[in-house]
């Protein structure tokens, strides 16, 4: 007998021990089998309506008093419970069917669904109940950590704008790595998930290989995700649903920036070390530490000043219901979200629609989704070059204040009239530019779809959809007249601009997909077959407006007909068609043997018509061993009751290469004279080198896979390997210019990209008595390789580089190897022939960081460049946590990654803008063990691997806690529940990055980013 066995018969004989009758009756007895008459080992019996409980023991038997007119309910994970009244009877051979939970759990794939068990592609999925009821900004959050092989990467969370990058088993291509989303299948852009209510969605899947995914063809490279929304069930009454709920959002991790006094100490080294007088005496620095002149000498926190606590409501109510023939599902959800950063925020309201119904043998539906947004933003760019954040860390101070006390925006202090002050010129106060002026963003969402289809005969159907998904966006952004800078005593230091300006952007996304489906789906005995035969047809269009104009007589026109001067306009469109022919066949054998080949001919208009159309096949390979007659031989049954091997191999292409990259592009841009006339003329000239010859790049993949389900399923673990390869990815290679001239260099065949990696996912799920409990962890790996770029075995793009043999987007900077403490540590770094090793040619000084010279030169430069990190991660992984005990219910999400970095680099030389409190513990002779290099000296500046840090992390994503009433008194009301909850985001972290999110993108860096948030939730969920 296994541990295992033993365990569960202990628990079997303490229950029965402690359990407390209620009633004298006679002894009741009897046995839990399953459909080939297997015990089911610590089956759950309980007389109905009390807490008299036994568990079966390892012969699946079981004993208890009952009396006559009492029931019993027979319980066990995995299978339908079932009731009998006691009666006369004193012995029970209960026999328990199979839940469709576990066995016959469907999982949605291209095109179809199917049981979980009879998978044999790459397929994660994610259920309704894992994400509905916790409040978020963006639904596209939800999916971070939740499936193994999706890593997802966060662009801050400013209110509004807050995409993330989401990538399926790596980097694929050196192009656009995005997967493909389909909402009930209309494909959409990745960004149309996040506005989406969490609580309209049924599942998400995510197919990873070839296998699951090559029915999509060269538009799966990348992975795809697949959201499949509510839809109505047969019921007797109209089911009526309404959540609602309250975020706090509080600014997540912030860089602790030093203060006034210790800022005004740096800026005064800095001017020493160049030989300048101080910016600021000793009577300036008392002000600064005792703040008795906050106009001249202020002690401004900038990041209070533009981030504030935020407020966000959310609610949805949903109907749905349906009778043999039609069933419906609507919603209306509305949001309004304020950012946490001042003047920003969005407000969004969405519906949905949808129905199914049947007539004979016909059947028809539909799928709606709408939604608008408003959304603010401040005049000026929240991140990035000229943005919020870049104000803040490169031209803010702590010395000067926010606003003055005579309520002008504060740009200059005290030290503005010494000869190494700081002016207004040096200066950005974020606080005006952000208030300053007008800008409103407006965004459409439509995604829908029609169907009809007719059952011809015995599983054979045919299927027509017609799907349109369409986006819009309009923007408009008015910079006023005004502006002027003033110090403290109300003088104008900086004239203001004495012209405004008004722009008007828009662009639509329009596209339409019609698809004819043919499937057969019938089983003979013990074999099942299941066939697709298909064609679609795509067609999208793009088209983009901008206009502007300047002069208006007031600030308070935001019409371009009240400008004056200065008009322009521009506006392009651009398109593409699909036309694609695929199949299916899947064959199952007695439940034991999977077979599934997938193919699909695809044409593209983004490619020339010599190459346009080209077929992307996947075969795919299960075996649930478990299931054989030899299986049932070594007893181990109880141990060990799911076991499948899954194989599969495919190719996939990727038309995510823009749409016109094999042409020629014009530009009018030429200037041509005729006639010897003075006056030129406009005309077209050519902008790149065509190249007829491209191909789609194409990936295969190979993928190994193991499902196991221990204890009936209360244990489950998944095990994958993969290898996939992108060969001919376009590139843009580099070419003499007397070949090219000013032309861009034409499109070429030539990378290639190779993927591998582990994922390995276990569960545990149980319950006893009133008490339920999962616990959940997977990890992947993914190591990525440049195997091939057209010859060439580098490619440098400022700070990071392609090389072969490497990952794409490699760190590539100097290596740091230290600090010189001393004078002697500079002495005594000498190259061969005794010359002290210089650095940009210069001698380095006792505090400078010391870089490695790689090329034994003896003077460290920018050819000692090396790569020196790695900016995916080597592991990323997740657990969960969740119990329930009677109407209470706890959960906790955590997810985290291992093995990356990011660059937190600061200026050391050009002191003006704010700097971390980590440069209190700089170099200088007092403190020559100090962390930080010296102050003043721009050879510190350079990106070396001392600004890399170390960004893994393990993070609280959210924890939930809930109770639900169900009291008679509510049903008198009309209402079956009440579920009220608190749920907390972000609020945990552990990371030995310092001062910045460890989530922030590899791009960021010089801290840009709008920074993360952490929330707290307090929600109602009501059902009628």
């Amino acid at each position: 007998m296994n541990y295992f066995s033993k365990f569960r018969r202990g628990m079997a004989m303490s229950a029965m021990v402690c359990a407390v009758t209620v009633a004298q009756g006679a002894v009741v007895k009897g046995t839990v089998t399953d459909p080939d008459g297997e015990p089911l080992i610590g089956a759950r019996v309980e007389i109905k309506g009390t807490k008299v409980t036994v568990i079966t023991d390892v012969n699946g038997e079981f004993r208890l008093d009952a009396d006559p007119k009492q029931s019993i309910t027979v319980s066990y994970i995995g299978y339908s419970p079932a009731t009998y009244p006691v009666g006369d009877r004193t012995s029970f051979d209960v026999v328990l069917q199979p839940s469709s939970t576990m066995l016959d759990e469907t999982v949605v794939v291209g095109y179809a669904t199917q049981k979980k068990i009879n998978l044999t592609g790459a397929v994660a999925s994610v259920s309704s109940k894992d994400i509905e009821n916790i409040p978020v900004a963006n639904t596209a959050t939800l999916l971070q950590g939740r499936v193994p092989g999706l890593v997802m990467t966060g662009s801050g969370a400013q209110a509004g704008d807050d995409n993330p990058e989401i990538r399926i088993r790596g980097i694929g291509t050196f192009g656009n790595n995005n997967p493909m989303l389909l909402i009930d299948g209309v494909e959409c852009a990745l960004s149309q998930l996040s506005e989406l209510p969490a609580a309209d969605i049924e599942s998400v899947s995510v197919l990873k290989d070839a296998a699951s995914a090559a029915i999509y063809g060269v538009r799966a490279a990348n992975g795809v995700i697949l959201v499949t929304t509510k839809r109505g069930q047969k019921s007797e009454k109209v089911s009526v649903n309404y959540q609602g709920s309250y975020t706090l959002q509080t600014p997540g991790t912030l860089p602790n920036y030093v203060d006034s006094y210790n800022w005004a100490l740096i800026r005064n080294e800095a001017m020493a070390y160049a030989n300048r007088d101080a910016t600021y005496d000793d009577a300036a620095l008392q002000k600064l530490r005792d703040g008795s002149d906050p106009d001249h000498y202020a002690n401004t926190d900038w990041l209070d000043e533009v981030l504030r606590n935020a407020p966000m409501w959310q609610h949805r109510i949903g109907v749905s219901g349906g009778s043999g023939t039609s069933n419906y599902m609507a919603s209306l959800s509305y949001s309004n979200q304020d950012g946490i950063m001042m003047q920003t925020g969005v407000e969004r309201l969405g519906f949905r629609l949808n129905l199914d119904t049947k007539y004979k043998r016909f059947s028809f539906g539909m799928n709606a989704f709408g939604s608008r947004s408003k959304i603010t933003a401040p005049c000026i760019n929240v991140a990035g070059e000229g943005g919020v954040m870049r104000y803040i860390s490169w031209f803010t101070r702590p010395t000067v204040p926010a606003m003055y006390s005579n309520g002008h925006f504060g740009y200059i202090d005290g030290s503005s009239n010494t000869p190494s002050g700081l002016n207004a010129e040096q200066m950005k106060n974020p606080l005006e530019s952000m208030t300053n002026g007008y800008r409103n963003n407006y965004k459409w969402f439509f995604n829908g779809k029609a169907w009809a289809a007719i059952d011809i005969y015995d599983g054979l159907k045919y299927q027509l959809n017609l799907a349109y998904n369409f986006d819009m966006n309009t923007t408009k952004a008015f910079n006023p007249t005004g502006g002027e800078r003033y110090d403290s005593d109300g003088n104008v230091i900086k004239a203001g601009s004495t012209e405004n300006s008004l722009t008007d952007y828009w662009y639509n996304n329009a596209t339409w997909t019609i698809e004819n489906l043919l499937t057969y789906n019938k089983r003979f005995g013990v074999h099942e077959i299941n066939l697709l035969a298909g064609h679609s047809a795509i067609s999208s269009e793009y088209r983009s407006t901008t206009a502007s104009k300047a002069g208006f007589p007031t600030n308070n026109i935001y019409e371009l007909d009240g400008g004056t001067k200065n008009p322009t306009a521009g506006g392009s469109s651009q398109g593409y068609r699909l036309q694609s022919f695929f199949g299916r066949i899947n064959y199952i054998y007695d439940n034991r043997y999977m077979l599934e080949f997938n193919v699909r001919h695809d044409g593209s208009s983004r490619l020339p018509s010599k190459n346009r159309y080209a077929t992307f096949p996947s075969v795919s390979l299960g075996w649930v061993f478990t299931n054989e007659r030899f299986f049932q031989n070594f007893n181990i049954q109880e141990i060990l009751n799911m076991g499948k091997i899954r194989a599969s191999w495919g190719k996939l292409g990727n038309q995510e290469i823009g749409n016109y990259p094999y042409t020629a592009t014009l530009g009018a841009s030429g200037n041509y004279f005729f006639n010897e006339a003075v006056d030129k003329q406009a005309g077209m000239v050519a902008t790149s080198v065509p190249n007829d010859d491209i191909r789609w790049e194409t990936t295969r993949t190979w993928n190994l896979g193991v499902d196991l389900g221990f204890w009936n399923n209360r244990v489950t673990t998944s095990f994958d390997w993969f290898d996939k390869k992108t060969s001919d990815i376009l590139m843009q290679l580099a070419m003499p210019g007397i070949f090219l001239g000013n032309l861009g260099a034409p499109y070429q065949n030539v990378g290639t990209v190779r993927n591998r990696g582990l994922e390995w996912s276990v569960n545990y799920l149980d319950s006893y008595g009133d008490w339920t409990w999962n616990v959940g962890f997977s990890i992947s790996h993914v190591k990525n390789e440049i195997l091939a770029m057209g010859g060439q075995e580098e490619r440098i793009s400022g700070n990071t580089i392609n090389r072969i043999g490497d990952p794409i987007g490699s760190y590539y900077a100097l290596k740091a190897i230290g600090i010189y403490r001393t004078q002697d540590d500079v002495n005594n770094r000498l190259t061969p022939d005794g010359q002290v090793v210089t650095q940009y040619g210069s001698v380095p000084k006792p505090g400078d960081i010391m870089y490695e010279d790689v090329d034994g030169s003896g003077d460290v430069n920018d050819t000692d460049r090396k790569i020196i990190g790695n900016p995916f991660p080597k592991y990323s992984y997740a657990f969960n946590l969740g119990a329930t005990w009677k109407n209470f219910d706890v959960s906790a999400f955590f997810q985290g990654v291992s093995g990356i970095e990011r660059y937190c680099w600061e200026t050391t030389s050009d002191i003006r803008g704010n700097l971390t409190e980590r440069f209190l513990d700089r170099w200088s002779e007092t403190n020559p063990n100090g962390s930080m290099p010296r102050i003043g000296n721009t050879a510190n500046d350079k990106y070396s691997s001392f600004w890399l840090e170390d960004a893994s992390y393990l993070r609280l994503k959210t924890v939930e806690v809930g109770y639900t009433f169900r009291q008679p008194v509510l049903a008198k009301a009309g209402i079956s529940s009440i579920r009220l909850y608190f749920s907390g985001g972000n609020l945990w972290t552990i990371t030995s990055l310092k001062n910045w999110d460890p989530e922030k993108t590899s791009g960021d860096s010089r801290q840009d980013v709008h920074p993360g948030m952490k929330t707290y939730s307090f929600g109602v969920n009501v059902q009628f």
